[in-house]
């Protein structure tokens, strides 16, 4: 049950009592409207489309990004790069396997604090194919999400590869261009974190797409902040957990220096609650995804309808600070920035 849900209980029952119908009957009636509205569509993949000397598909999750996702692994013909968070979804296990079985190289960087990635991993090894830990601590863990194929195409977003992961709201970029370079120097740094000795490559000079990691800097927050900081007209954000202060308060400045902020926050996560209040208490727009089992697992910002922020960070001390994470923002790409805005839109009318 949503805290949406729990929030709406007393006002339903006291609408309930006024019209006199019994428990049961008003049960039923509040049942059939709520099943009315649903969850808005995914959107299909938007592209390929030009940024910079790169060339970018918007995955706006659903079955179509993990048939992009079999389909790619399907089709490497010399090395698999595998770091993602999550990563239990038979079709993509049975791939890698495959793939390691017709003479690809296969690497995968697992967290197996994740019981579903411990599971995989154990497979995988079995297989054959090099699987290597993330060194976690208490209160970290390798939250990455990042597919690199024979170093031509890179997959990387917010969307886990766990069982129930294609229902929810989400967003990844198929990228081909100089940015796959950086993000495969992120999963060749990360190997060398894990212990394994190998040359880790200079980073390409790439203004169209900035990759941005939390280890071993900090780099995700800065540019949060500076994306609100630097809006002059619309701020839309999507955000599985908000509960950095930081955030809060840029958002509460924006709106009051002029900017249209829209904020959508997923109902489960409970942490969110004093931010949410907050936004509202600002006169901002702020609304709880309206849920039917699907997570709103987006770590998502467009500014200005140009400029995209979105990645595997949670908006929350862990997400920015403690936990390995991944994000790329694309500056200038009006494009991709109405791509997102198209698939938002259509998440916070149906939540309205």
């Amino acid at each position: 049950m949503t805290r949406l849900h729990h929030a709406r209980r007393p006002l339903a029952a006291l609408i309930c009592a006024l019209a006199g119908l019994s428990l049961t009957g008003c049960a039923t009636l509040l049942g059939q409207a709520s099943a009315a509205i649903g969850p808005a569509p995914l959107l299909p993949p938007a592209g390929p489309i030009a940024v910079g000397a790169d060339v970018v598909t918007l995955l706006r999750s659903g079955p179509v990004t993990f048939a992009t996702l079999r389909e790619l692994i399907d089709g490497a013909r010399s090395t698999v790069h595998v770091e993602v968070y999550e990563f239990g979804l038979a079709s993509l296990v049975g791939a890698a396997i495959e793939a390691e079985s017709r003479g690809v190289a296969v690497t995968v960087i697992a967290d197996e604090s994740e019981l579903a990635s411990a599971a995989t991993a154990t497979r995988l090894r079995l297989a054959g194919v090099d699987v290597v830990d993330y060194p976690v601590r208490r209160l970290m863990i390798d939250h990455v999400k990042l597919l690199v194929v024979d170093g031509d195409v890179a997959v990387i977003g917010g969307i886990n590869w766990g069982v129930n992961s294609p229902a929810n709201h989400d967003y990844d970029a198929l990228i081909r261009g100089p940015a796959v370079g950086n993000l495969d120097r992120v999963f060749v740094r990360d190997l060398v974190t894990c212990g394994r000795v190998v040359a880790v490559p200079a980073e390409a000079e790439d203004p169209a797409i900035v990759v941005a990691s939390t280890l071993p800097a900090m780099q995700i927050r800065p540019l949060a902040l500076d994306v609100i900081d630097d809006a002059r007209h619309e701020l839309d954000l999507e955000l599985f957990v908000l509960t950095d202060t930081g955030i809060v308060h840029a958002l509460e400045a924006a709106s009051a220096r002029g900017v249209s902020v829209r904020v959508l926050l997923d109902p489960s996560q409970h942490s969110s609650d004093p931010s949410y209040q907050a936004l509202l208490a600002a006169g901002i727009a702020a609304r709880l995804y309206r849920s039917r089992g699907e997570l709103l697992h987006a770590k998502a910002i467009v500014a200005d309808g140009r400029t995209v922020l979105f990645g595997s960070a949670n908006w929350s001390g862990g997400g920015f600070a403690r936990n390995h994470e991944l994000d790329v923002e694309l500056p200038d790409s009006p494009p991709i920035a109405e791509a997102m805005l198209a698939q938002m839109s259509l998440n916070w009318a149906a939540s309205g």
